[in-house]
Order: C-alpha cells, then structure tokens, then sequence
C-alpha cells in the first residue's frame, strides 16, 4: 500500500513543481553576460592595439564603445571590428581615457557595460609618454 500511496502522491507534485520551476527555467529573461571583457594593457605610441568585448545574450544585442563616457565614433585609425575596439595606431592624446564597451538588446532595453580599461601609453624606444608620470 506504501508503494500505491507514493506513486499517487508523485503526479499530484509534479504539476506544483512545474509550476514552481517555471518562471525559473523559462518564463525569467536571461541577461546579457560578457564573454571577455577589455582590460587595461600596455601599448606602444602609433602601434596597434585591440580592446576585446564579447556577449552573450538570448537575443541580438548592439555592441558601441564610449571613451569617458562619451561615444567613440569610427575612424581610419580607431574603429570598431565585431564587438572589439582596433587601434590602427595608438596616440597618447586621443587614446588615454577608460574605455568600456556597451552592449545593449534594442527589443527588451537591456543594457549592459564592462569595466573600464585604459592604456599604458608607452614611447616607442620604451620610455613613458611626455604626459604621463612614473610612480616612486
């Protein structure tokens, strides 16, 4: 009779488990995650440098680029390539900021930004670049 009991009460939690899990397994939207996210590096003044930015998300997302918070708009020398940021030649005065990259769903208005990065901006025989300053 235990056996017959147990396999009445199985169908009867089924449906309220179901009914538990739902908003957790399909009815929640997923978020947008990132993959790889830019990080602060070294780079040579006038030499090629790339900011990696990779998403994940349940739907297409627009991936765009600030600089201190402003947008970074395309150029010959800096411009976007996927979701990553390429430097054709990085130049200590218009490179030096945290860059961050966004990534937003147009559909749900989801938004999502990485951690801010930033270049080391070094001269090309290896010293810093005249705005910067050695720490002690």
């Amino acid at each position: 009779m235990g056996a017959a009991r147990g396999a009445w009460s199985s169908p009867r939690r089924l449906p309220l488990l179901s009914v538990l899990l739902l908003p957790l397994l399909g009815g929640a939207q997923a978020a947008i995650v990132f993959i790889k996210e830019p990080s602060s590096q070294d780079a040579l003044q006038g030499r090629r440098a790339l900011l990696r930015c990779e998403v994940e998300a349940p739907g297409p997302v627009h991936v765009h680029w600030l600089l201190d918070g402003a947008p970074v708009e395309d150029t010959e020398r800096r411009f976007a390539q996927g979701s990553s940021l390429s430097f054709a030649a990085v130049d200590r005065l218009q490179d030096s900021g945290a860059f961050q990259c966004v990534a937003r769903d147009d559909a749900t208005g989801e938004e999502a930004r990485s951690a801010n990065a930033s270049f080391n901006i070094k001269c090309e025989s290896g010293g810093w670049a005249p705005h910067q300053t050695r720490s002690s």
